[in-house]
């Protein structure tokens, strides 16, 4: 007997009545789970399986904003099944990162991470321990150590100009331009040219397709983040969005394993190279080539590596840039300073390899952190 559009109907509804109650259940049965140190922390009311979703509106951060202000500096929070510590006072801020490091040092497992290409081999996944140590002392000297930022400032100068250009060209066509596109542009070219170099990035677009897959990464983590507050049915969050999560890792790890191939090459060519000519992928090669390095590092650790440094050094840089320049516009009497308008007068300043500003205008000291949702790990 073929079953009715109405029994499928009716299988189904069964189906998923039967998946909540098993979830309910759960809920209830495993409700004795470590309650002593959350018990002690400020909380707002909870509502049952879904704690305090409920509290948050389409603004995030003025939803948690509000709770600070009502609740207190230091909340405990639950989403669902994940539980986390909402922070929002510099004073408790810096007690947990500096005098509690080691305490908050762990990292949570996001939902199915472990059916991903990399895992937890990436430097934001991946648990506290040496390899962790490791890549944090890398990205401190090697990548925004006072040493790096002398060597990418020819780089950041070069491609600050190319930026102005692109945007003036098109203000002289009277052309419309996406300004967060162009940022996004100079950020993510700025980090490839410093942590990969320029040679194997011109050639096929790579910096292009890397901004595309960021962009694509944000997409879909706002989306992947659901999977975390399912509990038992985080699997659900996989059969959803785990294929297009499978193909983006897949594309991330195409291209940087045609770049880690291109430094290979060269790497045996220039076997004496100059420390200092070396960028931030020979040094992670050496690290992997060195049988009696601390720490033995993967090829998929590197990939992963760089995957991470893309997606959290464009976006944040990019939406900062972007932020500033949206406060400048809205500003006038702040962009009349800046620009020169009010004070034509200059200010002496020591060349430095942040900046460089040997003679600069007044710098404006102005608050551009714009919180991202999507970009930030509950």
């Amino acid at each position: 007997m073929v079953p009715t559009i109405s029994d499928i109907q009716c299988y189904s509804f069964l189906f998923f009545a039967s998946l909540i109650t098993t979830f309910v259940i759960r809920s209830i049965l495993s409700k004795p789970i470590k309650v002593t140190t959350n018990s002690h922390l400020p909380s707002p009311p909870a509502l049952p399986i879904i704690g305090h979703l409920h509290l948050l509106g389409p603004s995030l951060y003025k939803s948690l904003h509000n709770l600070s202000t009502k609740y207190g500096p230091l909340l405990y929070l639950r989403f669902g099944a994940s539980h986390c510590l909402l922070v929002s006072s510099a004073s408790v801020a810096s007690e947990i990162f500096k005098s509690q490091d080691l305490a908050f040092a762990s990292r949570p497992r996001f939902a199915f991470s472990d059916k991903l290409l990399y895992g937890t081999s990436g430097f934001v996944t991946a648990p506290y321990g040496d390899y962790w140590r490791f890549m944090k002392k890398l990205c401190v000297t090697e990548l925004l150590g006072t040493k790096q930022l002398e060597r990418s400032l020819f780089v950041r100068r070069e491609e600050k100009e190319r930026l102005l250009k692109r945007m003036l060209e098109s203000a002289r066509k009277k052309e419309d331009v996406d300004v967060g596109v162009e940022v996004m542009k100079f950020t993510n070219t700025v980090t490839c040219r410093i942590a990969m170099s320029t040679s194997c990035l011109e050639q096929e677009g790579e910096a292009e397709k890397i901004r595309d897959l960021v962009m694509e990464s944000f997409k879909l983590a706002a989306k992947m983040c659901f999977g975390d507050v399912l509990g038992p049915f985080k699997k659900l969050g996989f059969w959803v969005f785990g294929k297009q999560a499978l193909d983006l890792t897949r594309r991330y790890d195409e291209l940087l394993e045609r770049v880690l191939k291109d430094h290979e090459v060269r790497r045996c060519k220039n076997e004496g190279e100059r420390e200092d000519k070396k960028d931030l992928m020979h040094v992670l090669l050496d690290v992997f080539h060195d049988e009696k390095a601390d720490v033995q590092i993967t090829r998929t650790h590197i990939k992963a590596f760089f995957a991470d440094l893309f997606i959290a050094g464009t976006g944040t840089s990019a939406e900062s840039m972007q932020w500033a320049i949206a406060l400048l516009i809205n500003h006038p009497s702040v962009f009349n300073k800046v620009s020169g308008e009010e004070y034509g007068t200059k200010v002496d300043m020591q060349p430095g390899p942040g900046m460089s500003l040997s003679m600069a205008r007044r710098l404006i000291v102005r608050p551009i952190v714009h919180f991202n949702p999507f970009t930030a790990s509950i």
